[in-house]
């Protein structure tokens, strides 16, 4: 059995993580940074083929009710993509709650605006909210087979 890899889906960065369903561990991995001189495709195939990838979960940004706006139906055609271009199964999971989670746990600095800047940048925080949706969906899924 292979990896699951979490997609934290944006537009400039997308962050990563996988891990394998058997041990419930979402590991970070470096995001893919968006841009003129990035083959994404490319990049996350090479992801892919490392991690010998089974199977995406992408976090579906639903809004605060929990209906789909924009963003979420952007997101689902991405997962539509990655589906075609991978014949691989994809998983969409709620990610709700995965932002504000990196932001609560991140340790307090003398400088936090500036450092939450650079984090944001780099797309560390990107790959930590997939850890987090991946974990979620490890963990929904053992419920889901009555596992504790």
């Amino acid at each position: 059995m292979g990896r699951y890899l979490a997609i934290d889906y944006g537009r400039k960065r997308i962050g990563l993580a996988w891990g394998d369903p058997t041990f419930a561990v979402a590991v970070a991995r470096p995001p893919i940074v968006c841009g003129p001189a990035v083959d994404f495709w490319a990049a996350l195939g090479a992801v892919v083929r490392e991690g010998e990838i089974v199977a995406f979960v992408v976090g579906l940004p639903l809004d605060h009710n929990g209906g789909e706006g924009d963003w979420a139906r952007e997101v689902q055609a991405f997962g539509e993509r990655l589906r075609e271009h991978f014949s691989l199964p994809v998983h969409f999971s709620d990610e709700r709650l995965t932002s504000y989670q990196v932001d609560r746990d991140r340790p307090a600095g003398r400088n936090p605006l500036a450092k939450l800047l650079l984090r944001r940048r780099s797309g560390k925080d990107d790959s930590r909210a997939a850890a987090l949706l991946l974990q979620d969906f490890f963990e929904e899924q053992r419920m889901a087979k009555g596992l504790r």
